[in-house]
């Protein structure tokens, strides 16, 4: 997401919500991130996402309705995406906190990315058959990192934020999201390897 050209009528857009509840302004902050915000949104609640996916659309409605007054803390200091994924993750998080009391958590994985379906694509069968099951080996593995390690390594390796934007949205110090990072990495790498999955 860094030097992308639109954030600045995306900073802009913040300022008109915070300054006068232009509701057109937030109306457009959620169309340009509402895709990536689900795949945010489906790596934060994982297994869970594919079990009720009802679940996303659920934690997805809260984040956005929390973004109606978290918008007033943004300062800037990183690009508007990490923010609003930072207030989508908190979100989630608290989601699947009353989804997991309400009932137990299986197995199943949801597929990373499946926001952007590849129906008449023309691929081949097989190889999405390849693909999906992947994802799912890849995003159980992913869920077994636990959050904020999970979140961290989702948004910084899928979605591109760097690391001082992580840094300000998680509250932690850069070095300590380098470390995180490395450590949840070779944890990840680990897990991969157990279960056959070449990293």
């Amino acid at each position: 997401m860094n030097g992308d050209p639109g954030s600045a009528a995306d900073r802009e857009n913040v300022h008109r919500w915070n300054a006068g509840r232009d509701s057109e302004a937030f109306a457009a902050l959620v169309r340009r991130y509402d895709p990536a915000l689900r795949r945010v949104a489906a790596a934060v609640l994982g297994s869970a996402a594919r079990r009720d996916p009802g679940l996303l659309e659920d934690a997805l409605q809260e984040g956005y309705r929390r973004m109606l007054d978290a918008l007033r803390g943004y300062r800037a200091e990183s690009e508007p995406f990490v923010f609003l994924a930072g207030v989508v993750r908190r979100a989630c998080l608290d989601t699947l906190r009353k989804e997991t009391r309400a009932r137990g958590r299986t197995e199943r994985a949801a597929v990373l990315g499946a926001a952007g379906g590849t129906e008449g694509t023309g691929r081949d069968p097989a190889g999405d058959a390849e693909r999906a099951i992947l994802a799912d080996r890849v995003l159980a593995a992913l869920d077994r990192l636990g959050d904020p390690d999970r979140s961290l390594v989702y948004l910084r390796d899928a979605e591109g934020a760097s690391v001082a934007e992580l840094a300000d949205a998680f509250r932690m110090p850069e070095g300590t999201v380098k470390s995180r990072l490395a450590r949840a990495r070779t944890r990840l790498r680990g897990i991969l390897a157990e279960e056959g999955v070449e990293p």
